[in-house]
């Protein structure tokens, strides 16, 4: 048991020093990006960091398919019930989820004190508030899989959705910011970070909708975790980049957690609904 637990955790370890490493690589290519491809106005000019952005991208997804393909060779799977998948039992994870979601909730109250006399104040205020509650959601909705094989589903429901909704309106606000500006790629990475982020989101949220799918949900944590980092390296507010950060360290709490529940064999058939006595053809 001891030796499982450490082949698991080497196997978190891995994945999460390849997250950062994939986000750190994306940081130093978005910084080269804003030195060298857009001229003295801040309007972008023919750069080879335009398109070299988007294979960071595109190869970043390929490494985190990599992954998963690899566990599904080496037969492991994560259970479908959302106790099992989520387990996080142990004094770290508790701080560890706690902290995470104390980055946001901090990096929330302090977007609100900076933007009191920004034109857009109302707008980041709500979103300030938005993200206060998705902060305290994330630990208590990973700390619900410690508590009972049979949780509360409404109230895991509700954190689930505060999550998401919370990350959509991050993804109107910026669109509403940025309505008048033509330059898609100030603002262009930022819409995609929150964007893999609610799905990353809305990924974990199906456990809980009887539609688990772990390839699916442990992809998106890897991929949003890393564009979060990659987000650090432009110009916003701080608190903005505090929540950026607290969001990649919960994906990332969150993509170790769920290989260290990796379990080996095969993973069992789901039991298929009656269709009143005729088979399914597909």
């Amino acid at each position: 048991m001891e030796m499982e637990e450490y082949r698991s955790g080497k196997k978190s370890l891995e994945l999460a020093c390849y997250i950062g490493g994939a986000g750190a690589f994306g940081v130093f290519l978005r910084w080269m990006q804003h030195q060298l491809a857009f001229n003295e106005l801040g309007l972008p000019e023919k750069s080879l960091f335009h398109p070299l952005l988007l294979l960071y991208v595109l190869a970043a997804a390929g490494v985190f398919l990599y992954f998963i393909h690899r566990f599904e060779q080496q037969r492991l799977y994560l259970p479908d019930e959302f106790p099992a998948a989520f387990s996080n039992t142990g004094r770290w994870y508790v701080i560890a989820r706690i902290a995470t979601g104390l980055i946001v909730c901090a990096g929330a109250a302090l977007l609100y004190l900076q933007t009191d006399t920004d034109r857009n104040s109302a707008d980041y205020q709500l979103l300030s508030i938005l993200a206060i509650v998705a902060g305290i959601s994330f630990p208590l909705w990973l700390g619900f899989a410690n508590r009972d094989p049979q949780p509360n589903i409404w109230l895991l429901c509700a954190l689930s959705f505060f999550l998401m909704f919370f990350l959509a309106a991050w993804m109107v606000i910026c669109y509403k910011i940025n309505t008048i500006n033509s330059v898609i790629w100030s603002y262009g990475p930022e819409l995609v970070a929150v964007a893999a982020s609610m799905f990353a989101f809305f990924r974990m949220g199906g456990f809980l909708f009887g539609r688990p799918k772990w390839t699916h949900c442990l992809f998106t944590c890897m991929f949003a975790a890393a564009l979060c980092i990659v987000c650090l390296a432009d110009e916003r507010y701080l608190g903005m980049q505090i929540i950026f950060l607290g969001l990649a360290a919960e994906q990332l709490l969150v993509c170790w957690i769920m290989v260290k529940n990796l379990q080996k064999g095969a993973a069992p058939q789901k039991k298929k609904k009656s269709t009143g006595g005729f088979e399914s053809l597909t």
